[in-house]
This record gives structure tokens, sequence and C-alpha cells, in this order.
């Protein structure tokens, strides 16, 4: 009899592994899958990222190995190993059935059949890596990860990666590197793990790192998120410990370059120290324009190991041309090289780490038309609130928002805007204060104020304390962290991609806490033009507003705000452009009414073009699953059109119906509920055997009452697990799980009943 999977890896494949000299990792989870969008799970387990095998050197991750079953074809295993080794960006897959190892060049494409498992030399070699001092650098790479005990927090895959190609590179006497990480994936808890490494290892001639950045709070958060190091071993660098001469005992060292800029008795305070006092250098955010200014800093400790970070990949465009001296000092990439390292916002969107976004642009007719002043002059959104002040139009925005906010139940949820200057921010701060009658709702956050720092950590703590809406310019653009963002909103027009993609990163973090699924973007100046497909290194996707169509979707999207709004004599402001857009991980931005079309077209290819096809699909847990894979395949979000069509109680097949069949009645899980009642009750009922007694018919009764109550408020997923019944509102009425069933008639007939329920709750309900 052949072997299955598991015999295969334990009696063949593994026994093969360590005799060609690897270590490995087996069913490592490189992601969760994407975050749902709805349903009571976060994650569906079926769609997590594994790996069946990470092959390692000295730690180092090599390669992906894809195992089969004996019985079946290595080939079989190739597109998925080739595709989780793209994942973690390893070049190398090997897909086998224990006899037969077929290696694939994940970047030419190229592959070969061998009869046995390559060596970690072999692969080296191809890598072009087998020049490693291991003498020197094996300490290094082998020195476990630092594990907090109370948090328990561990290195991700993607960061482990990214530790592993700079220590590479550091090891190959290459001195400066560059990582290219998401906002929101972790870049400072990276660093420390590689200072971690780094310093324990005892590669470094003083093991001493400078962390530099260009703002007291990033420093402030990177000292506190190298707490595994002793507060003797981390050191900050002002004036005021240069002058107690307190400012060279240690091993990690963060200051931020203006504060080495400064002069203390003629001297800049980096020449405090020796040219070589520091082994690496590490440069947060290196791609702001202040990296012009670190020069200076990065050029006197020119000896040491430069890193630089960055959320954004470049914006300038060389296109074949040389750069001028200015663009230089200001391109990462001519410093510091290509990224040694890049992990996108879509790869972490697919992987699970950050949530998915939601677009709606809402543009006033002053800002799609321009304005003409009493000067004669000719003012566009460009100019507004820097050339020109005007204040209904700031009124405007704030009633708007707080109106959208409140159809979609997100005035409790956090909230940042964008706004052009501090005097703009004040005026939006102070209209929503007023719409809401609230005086601690909203909160301008700007360095104007002498208490930003509080009203920073007042914002950042999650939960539903006060400020709701934090209105800035710039302040809280990065190094901001506030897990529970919820709505990010442009009242401020860009150029720059850069800009556009740090103040989207404040809504792309997770909050399990919250049971946050995913951010919406409001945009209100034109801002989301910058939209584009994330790393890749295209041009941006700048997609015009397509004009509207008659669908009823947009006419009441259109109808929501009419009422003009005077900003000068003859001037009023009106929402003319209201375009709403569903983004998705790879970068595309889709108009939602093309998306509504695009998706009718999928949702009728897949249920025969019929509704009673689509319920047939979903009433039977197994094809509904498979139908869930489709969408997510097809990018069809069920949680984008609940969103925007308000259709937050609707089950999620109706949703499918509107948009696939244009039902004009959407009816909500409850109403399926009082049908089901008032017309399947007398079924329910004769499905009671007639020989059981009165207390029996009962507890059938009772429970159905409770179960299609909890599917009212949770859907038909929720109810097709056994967990649930865990519940205590379950519990209270009709004690334990096995106790209840027992009384029932047994777990086939509760099964029986259910599928039978669902086919007379699954039914058309025409208008």
């Amino acid at each position: 009899m052949p072997r299955n999977e598991q015999q295969t890896c334990q009696e063949i494949i593994q026994p093969a592994l360590i005799k060609a000299g690897w270590e490995f990792d087996r069913g490592i989870v490189i992601g969760f899958g994407r975050v749902n969008l709805s349903g009571d799970q976060m994650y569906d387990p079926t769609q997590r990222i594994i790996a069946d095998y990470v092959l390692r050197l000295s730690q180092m991750p090599l390669a992906i190995l894809e195992a089969k079953a004996e019985d079946k074809s290595a080939a079989d295993g190739m597109q998925q190993g080739s595709r989780y080794a793209q994942r973690l960006g390893l070049r190398f897959s090997i897909a086998s059935n224990g006899q037969d190892y077929i290696l694939t060049d994940n970047q030419t494409g190229a592959y070969e059949r061998l009869t046995q498992v390559p060596t970690p030399g072999e692969i080296l070699d191809r890598l072009g890596r087998s020049n490693i001092d291991w003498d020197a650098w094996r300490p290094v790479f082998v020195y476990p990860w630092y594990e907090d005990q109370i948090t328990r927090r561990r290195v991700r895959p993607y960061q482990e990666m990214a530790i592993f190609e700079v220590l590479y590179r550091f090891s190959q006497g290459i001195t400066r590197a560059l990582l290219l990480m998401a906002t929101g994936t972790g870049k400072t808890f990276t660093i420390f793990q590689l200072a971690w490494k780094l310093l324990h290892g005892n590669v470094l001639t003083n093991n001493r790192i400078l962390f530099l950045t260009d703002r007291n709070s990033l420093k402030n958060q990177a000292y506190r998120a190298f707490a595994g190091f002793t507060s003797d071993e981390r050191v900050v660098i002002d004036k005021n410990s240069v002058r107690l001469n307190q400012h060279q005992v240690g091993s990690l060292f963060f200051a931020n370059y203006q504060n080495l800029d400064e002069e203390l008795n003629g001297r800049k305070i980096y020449e405090y120290f020796e040219p070589d006092f520091f082994d690496l250098v590490v440069v947060d955010e290196c791609h702001r324009s202040g990296f012009g200014d670190w020069f200076g800093v990065l050029e006197y400790f020119g000896s040491a190991y430069q890193l630089g970070l960055t959320a954004t990949p470049r914006e300038i465009d060389d296109s074949g041309r040389p750069l001028t001296k200015e663009e230089q000092r200001r391109d990462t990439y001519d410093y510091f090289g290509e990224p040694a390292y890049t992990y996108s916002l879509k790869q972490a969107i697919e992987d699970g780490y950050l949530v998915p976004y939601l677009l709606e642009e809402r543009i006033s007719n002053v800002d799609a038309d321009g304005y003409t002043g009493t000067d004669g002059k000719r003012y566009t959104t460009n100019n507004f609130e820097r050339e020109i002040r005007l204040p209904d139009r700031t009124k405007f925005i704030a009633e708007d928002l707080w109106q959208i906010l409140g159809r979609y139940e997100l005035r409790q949820e956090k909230t940042i805007i964008f706004c052009v200057d501090d005097t703009h921010a004040a005026f939006m701060a102070q209209e929503l204060r007023r719409i809401s009658g609230d005086p601690n709702y909203a909160a301008r956050i700007t360095r104007s104020e002498r208490n930003s720092h509080q009203l920073e950590r007042n914002f950042a703590e999650i939960g539903s304390g006060n400020p709701r809406v934090a209105v800035t310019v710039d302040l809280l653009t990065t190094g901001f962290d506030a897990p529970d963002v919820k709505n990010i909103v442009f009242a401020r027009p860009l150029k720059s991609s850069i800009l556009y993609k740090q103040m989207k990163g404040r809504g792309t973090r997770l909050c399990e806490d919250m049971d946050k699924r995913y951010f919406t973007l409001f945009d209100y100046s034109g801002a989301s033009q910058l939209e584009d497909s994330e790393f890749d290194g295209h041009p941006a996707n700048i997609q015009k507003p397509k004009s509207k169509s008659s669908s009823g979707s947009r006419s009441n999207t259109k109808a929501e705000n009419t009422t003009p709004k005077p900003v000068a004599e003859g001037v009023s402001v009106i929402l003319s452009n209201t375009e709403r857009y569903v983004c998705l991980a790879d970068g595309r931005k889709i108009p939602f009414d093309e998306y509504c079309e695009q998706s009718k077209e999928i949702i009728r290819s897949l249920s025969s073009a019929t509704l009673d096809d689509l319920l047939e699909i979903w009433i039977d847990q197994s094809s509904r699953k498979e139908l869930y894979e489709e969408l997510k395949d097809r990018d069809i979000y069920i949680a984008a059109f609940q969103h925007y069509l308000d259709l937050d109680h609707t089950d999620g097949v109706d949703i499918l119906a509107k948009v696939g069949f244009d039902l004009v009645r959407v009816p909500t899980r409850h109403d399926r509920v009082v049908r089901f009642w008032d017309q399947e009750e007398n079924w329910l009922l004769n499905q009671v055997d007639e020989h059981r007694i009165p207390e029996e018919e009962r507890l059938k009764s009772s429970f159905w009452q409770a179960s299609l109550d909890h599917y009212a408020l949770f859907g038909i997923d929720d109810l097709e697990r056994g967990a649930t019944y865990s519940a205590p509102q379950f519990v209270a009425l009709f004690g334990n799980f096995s106790s209840m069933l027992k009384r029932y008639g047994g777990a086939p007939a509760l099964r029986s009943d259910l599928e039978a329920v669902k086919h007379h709750l699954y039914v058309p309900m025409a208008a």
C-alpha cells in the first residue's frame, strides 16, 4: 500500500532532508489569509497559508518544500510550492513525493527533475551566496529570537526574511541596505530582532547601534520597542546627556537627527562621538525629505553599516536620465540601493496581517468646477485654504461627513481627518464639535496644540475614549499607532504618492479587540487619484470618476446632500461627485457601479443565472463554502455591498441576489425568520414524531425559536457550528449541549432538522 502524505514526509522526505544537511521547520503558517469582511470569524481557517517545509541553513530560510503522497505526482506540488516561496521572497521551491524532487527557480521559471533533494550548498551556489564567512557570522544567524514572556509576540515569516536578507548583505561586506515594508507590518520590531541577533552574535566591533529618527514621538516609540534590552543598554542622545557625559555608555542609542545636528560648545552633538563609534546606523522613515539633512550624520559615521527603513517605494522617476544633485540627496534608492527585502501592502492584506479598505470619493461642485474669487482670480482645490479661505466649504464637508458616518453607523468609530493647515484643522474640528453637540468629540492634533502629545496618547488608546475624531495636518502621518482607526478622511489635496500612502496607512492596522475588518477612505479633495498598484513600481493607477449611471444605488447617493451651501456671493457648494470605489488588495480601484456590474455577471455565472439555484447553493454548507472561495478568488466581497447598499442585517445570499438579480425588495434575516414562523410553524411541529410527548414538542419549538433568533443576529454559518449551542443563551434555556441533544433525539436528528429548516428558511421572497 502506498504511503499517504504524512507517512511520506516522516518515512522518506525528512530522512532525506537530514541526510542532505538541511535544518527545516514543518507546517509554517506564512499568513492567515485575507481578513473576512463579515461573519463571526475574522479568519477562515481553511484559507491559512501553510508551507509544508521551510528549508534552512543556520536558521536562514533558503527554500520551500511542498510534499505530496507517495502515489501522487511530485508535479502536483509545484504550483503551490512556488506560490509559497514567492510569498516569502524565496527564489527556490521544491516539490516532492519522496521519489522525485522537482526544483523550481521562481525568478526565471526554470525547473528540473532530480532524484534526490539538493543540498544547502547547492542552493547557496545557485543563489550566489556560497562565500559567507560562517566562522564569523554563524553565531549571529543562529542566535535565537527574543520572545517577550508576557506578550509572546513572535517574529513573523516575512520579518524573518527581512532580517536574514540584511544579515546576508552585511556578511558580504555590503555596508548599506534598505528595507521596504508597508506601514503596520512592524518595521521597528523587525529591527529590534535584527539588533538582538547582531549584539548577541558578537560580530560587531564595538557592539553599538544608533537608531536615528526625525521626530521625538518616533524616537520614544523606538526606545520603548527595544525594551528587551535593559535600560542601562539603551541611551537617548541629546544635549543634556552629552553635557552630563552620559552619552557613550550603552549598546543601543536613540536620537533625532535634528538633535544630533545641534551645537554644544561649538561642536555638533554627533561630533562628541568618534566616527567609528557605531557599528550600525538605522535610519527610520528614510524616504522623507529630511533625508537630505541626514547626510552629515551618515557621512560622519560612514564606516558603520547603514540600514534605511521605509514604508513607501521611491517616488523619483529617473526614466534613464541621471538624477540631479538635489534628487540624489532625496532618493533613498540612490543612497541605499534597491531594497534588500520588500513586503507590500498588497501582500500584507492577502496574508491577513493588515486590513483591506473601501474608498468613497465625495467631491463638491466647487472642487470639481473651481471658483472665481472677487479678485477675478480662478481658484481650484489646490488653492483652497492656502490662498483663499472658504469656511462654508469646510462646514459643508463636516456636515456631509457627519451624515455619511451616521448612515454607515461609524460616528463613534475613530476617524482621522487630514486638513490643509492648522487653521483649516481648527475650523474643521470646531464644526464637528458643533454638529455632534459634544465638546470632546473632535480635537485638532497638530504641533500648534500645546498638549498635542497628550491628545495623541488619548486618541491612540484603544477603546471608547475621546476624542473620536483627530483633525490634523501631517502630525499623524507616520509613527502614530492607533489600530482601531476605521475612517481616514482627506480634506486636503496631495501631490505626493508617498504622503498619500503614509496617511492611508493610518487605517491599515488590524485590531481584533474592536473586530476591525476593514477601513474606509472618504476623499473630499481628489487625493485618492494617487492610488496605485502598491509597490509594483508602475505609474499611479489613476481612474477618473465615470459618468453617473442610473442605478438605484447611485441615485440614492446623489439625492442625499443636494442642499446648496453658500460659499460666496453667487456661489454655493453641493455634492457633485460622490463616486464610490472598492479598493482591492492588488491596488485596483474600481468604481462601485462598475464593481456591481462586473459582480452581477459573475454571480449569475456561478448560479446558472437563476435565483433558485443561488438559494440551493447557499442552503448546502459545502457548496456555500465553495461559493465563498470562488467569490474571494474573483474579488467579490459581500461586505462591500453590505456597506455601500446599507444592508447590515441582511443575509449574504440576499445581498448577492440584490446584486446578481436586481432584487427589488431585499429581505433582512429578521424578515426571513418572521416569514418562517408565519408560514412554516405547522410544518416544523409536524416534524415531531407521533410518539413524542408534548414536552419534547415544546423543546423543539423553543429550540428553533432560539436558533432562528440567533440566525437573525449572526447568520447561517454560525448556526451550523456546534460551538454555537454551548453559548450562554442556549445553555440557560436547554442546559449543556450533550444533554440537550439527548432530549432532542440525537445529533443525526438535529442535523436532519437543520437541513430541513434551511430549505424552508431560504425561499424566494418576492416584493
